[in-house]
């Protein structure tokens, strides 16, 4: 066994330990939740509960689409918008009205480069709009702090440490096939 298997091992593991909290930081598509409850009945993969009688049952962006699942309970009718561009200071927004029936699960695609508004006339009632995001596809997502930003330059000054540090043990030990002369 040589050098170079010990410190390889010691690479791996470190970096394997030094990923973790950032891998542990991934999340899925949450929404925030508000004091109703899904509907009697409703799917049991309730994403976002509009009212009383509309729930999000899945969304997911394709093809410039944000692609949303909507269940209700009743014949009902969910205005969607899509995000608003944030570059201008006044304008109009354009909200498409998305009639849900009954027991059945309907699908809305909405153009929409970043997310959408939802809401329902209870909703309105109850002075409650909803808002999806575009899923994010990253592997690791954030949000990230400080903390989280000190922690990747510290991985990152390790892992330079380390291949800095074989650079010089395999030279010394003479391992190292680079620069060999012929005579």
């Amino acid at each position: 066994m040589t050098l170079r298997t010990p410190l390889l091992f010691l690479l791996i593991v470190s970096c394997i330990a030094l990923a973790a909290p950032a891998a542990a930081q991934e999340t899925t598509n949450e929404t925030t939740s508000t004091n109703v409850s899904a509907p009697e009945g409703a799917p049991s993969n309730v994403e976002l509960v509009i009212d009383e009688n509309v729930v999000v049952t899945d969304y997911h962006y394709a093809d410039g689409q944000l692609v949303i699942d909507f269940w209700s309970d009743e014949y009902t009718v969910v205005s969607v918008a899509p995000k608003v561009d944030s570059g201008s200071d006044a304008g109009t927004m354009q909200f498409r009205a998305a009639v849900v029936d009954a027991d059945t699960t309907t699908t809305v695609r909405v153009p929409s480069s970043g997310g959408v508004t939802l809401w329902t006339e209870q909703s309105i009632e109850q002075q409650r709009f909803h808002y999806l995001r575009k899923p994010n596809t990253f592997l690791i997502s954030g949000p990230w702090s400080g903390v989280d930003v000190r922690n990747a330059s510290l991985g990152s000054a390790f892992g330079v440490v380390l291949a800095v540090l074989y650079e010089a043990v395999s030279a010394k030990v003479g391992s190292a096939q680079r620069g060999e002369r012929l005579a």
